[in-house]
């Protein structure tokens, strides 16, 4: 008897999907296959419907929404819509961009519990498997929080266990390791590869940061601006034969990737092949001597001149739930300087920067350009200051994107047009104009709550996580902007997990573990303090590493 081929775990054949019949489509013509335990790697730049794509696998779209999609989904053989509600759920895991949209519960445990209940899982086991999702993602000590009290790092490792817990046949990662420390991206890769050896399932990354998975990808699929999918393959056909073709699009490249191709450029790469890993630069470049120095050009080099003082934080502490979050931060900082705020999910970050902001009141003193904090009137305080939220859409108060920024800028009529059509071209929301801020992708999303702190010339700008959920073009693009917006007067504070984007353009970095400081300096300093970077769960920026390699191999001087 001749077998029968098994059936793919997951079938898209022809998908296409907009959100209204007068909208441009999203996806179009969507067709590829997943089949039993296979890693796919989904890449695209920022509004090409990736989340969008996610969702449709696993029957959100357009069940919850009043979109239009033809095509089909089939799950082993099965059309979606006909498994019942929930059902799908179960076996198609989805962890979405923004964790906070699918909690329901309001402690950590309640919330798996809720997801147990939801499978019918055995009540007398249910404590052990709500401790196992826990412990994957190290939270277990979180296990009693009310959820609205962690951090968005903590909301994300949340969101992953509660997936993970009904260990589904296939897990759909939307921007899993966004909001994560480097350390605790690096481990959630490593999580799912010794699950993987106990239990099959299959994984679809949807991701920006694509260093931590190529060690366990088999295919990547690419999505273009119009929502096409133009590659489907091997991550080492994907990444050497279409590497200028992605870096054009916005879509981030490997580190290594992105390296070989400039020395590649440069003539300065023996192979024609592109390396993916810091090894194979090193073996096939022609000139080991000048690599770093090439490839460190357009890192920043920090302010030496002393500038005017903008802030002086003098024993900062803040508490909540009688749980002190900060404890005795003094600081200053001062005109031009580009400050970056790091640390371990859950470190006191964000809290840190909304007592800067005034948001939220702390003990002890802050001075924000001479004079007390709390002395500025509001309205006199946020014209010289602006806050970018981590969740930009706790700071949207219209119906359109031209109305958001409209509300936002206090300008003549004619300087008010100017300025609305070369940031909106800039941030790539041109085509958005009309379109509601909650309608828009979470990377447009961010690219917005950008704007609308940018347009009045505030001499501050504070921002939580600004190049979340953005592709490579567009996380320059608000970096650039912002830099070339605030004025040398002023001053840009940046809570960020991106390690090459501090050594880019910070000048100082503020290091912070459990609510404290434990280093502020220049991000070169830090980069030798291996037990800091170490107890705050961080990691060398890729050209620290690279540089690393070089002087332990070749004793490059």
């Amino acid at each position: 008897m001749i077998s029968q081929p098994s059936l793919p775990l997951l079938e898209v054949s022809n998908l296409t999907f907009q959100f209204d019949s007068d909208q441009d489509h999203v996806l179009k013509n969507i067709t590829f296959n997943i089949n039993e335990n296979e890693n796919i790697l989904v890449l695209g730049p920022s509004g090409s419907g990736k989340s969008t794509l996610a969702y449709c696998m696993n029957n959100l779209y357009p069940s919850s929404v009043d979109g239009i999609m033809s095509g089909s989904i089939k799950f082993k053989g099965r059309a979606l819509p006909t498994f019942e509600p929930g059902e799908i759920n179960q076996k198609i895991g989805l962890v979405m961009q923004d964790p906070d949209s699918q909690f329901c519960m309001l402690t950590v445990e309640e919330e798996i519990a809720f997801v147990l209940e939801n499978i019918k899982f055995p009540r007398l086991e249910m404590k052990d498997r709500i401790d196992y999702a826990l412990d994957l993602v190290d939270i277990k000590h979180l296990k009693h929080r009310l959820i609205h009290s962690l951090s968005g790092g903590q909301k994300q490792k949340l969101a992953i266990a509660s997936a993970l817990a009904m260990e589904p046949e296939l897990l759909i990662l939307d921007e899993p390791t966004a909001n994560l420390d480097p350390a605790s991206g690096f481990e959630l890769v490593q999580t799912l590869k010794r699950l993987k050896k106990k239990h099959s399932f299959s994984i679809l990354i949807i991701e920006h940061n694509v260093d931590y998975w190529l060690e366990i990808v088999e295919r990547c699929m690419i999505l273009n601006t119009e929502g096409e999918l133009f590659f489907n393959g091997s991550p080492s056909v994907c990444f050497n034969q279409f590497a200028k073709e992605l870096a054009s699009e916005g879509i981030w490249l490997p580190h290594s990737i992105d390296a070989g191709l400039k020395l590649r450029e440069a003539g300065l790469l023996r192979s024609s092949s592109l390396p993916m890993t810091i090894d194979e630069i090193i073996k096939n470049s022609e000139d080991i001597g000048n690599v770093i120095e090439f490839l460190t050009t357009d890192v920043h080099k920090q302010k030496l001149n002393p500038s005017p003082s903008i802030y002086e934080v003098n024993d900062v502490s803040y508490a909540r739930d009688h749980h002190l979050i900060i404890q005795d931060i003094s600081l200053s900082i001062n005109a031009g300087e580009f400050i970056a705020i790091a640390g371990s999910n859950g470190s006191g970050k964000t809290t840190f920067s909304k007592c800067l902001a005034g948001l939220i009141s702390s003990r002890g003193e802050i001075k924000f350009y001479g004079h007390s904090l709390v002395d500025w009137h509001e309205e006199q305080k946020w014209s010289r200051l602006g806050y970018v939220f981590q969740n930009p859409e706790h700071q949207f108060i219209t119906d359109s994107v031209i109305d958001e920024i409209n509300y936002s800028l206090q300008a003549k009529e004619e300087t008010q047009r100017y300025i609305n059509k070369d940031i909106l071209r800039t941030l790539g929301l041109a085509n958005q104009v009309y379109s509601h801020p909650f309608s828009l992708s979470q990377g447009q999303k961010r690219r917005l709550s950008v704007a609308v702190m940018l347009v009045n010339g505030q001499e501050v700008l504070i921002m939580d996580e600004p190049t979340f959920g953005q592709d490579a073009n567009t996380s320059k693009e608000i970096i650039d902007f912002a830099v070339k917006a605030v004025p040398e007067t002023g001053s840009i504070i940046m809570i960020t997990h991106d390690m090459n984007l501090i050594d880019r353009y910070a000048d100082k970095v503020l290091v912070m573990e459990k609510g404290e400081m434990i280093f502020y300096d220049s991000p070169s300093k830090l980069w030798n303090h291996t037990q800091i970077l170490a107890r705050a769960k961080l990691r060398l920026p890729f050209l620290k590493e690279l540089e690393m390699h070089l002087e332990g191999k070749y004793a490059v001087k």
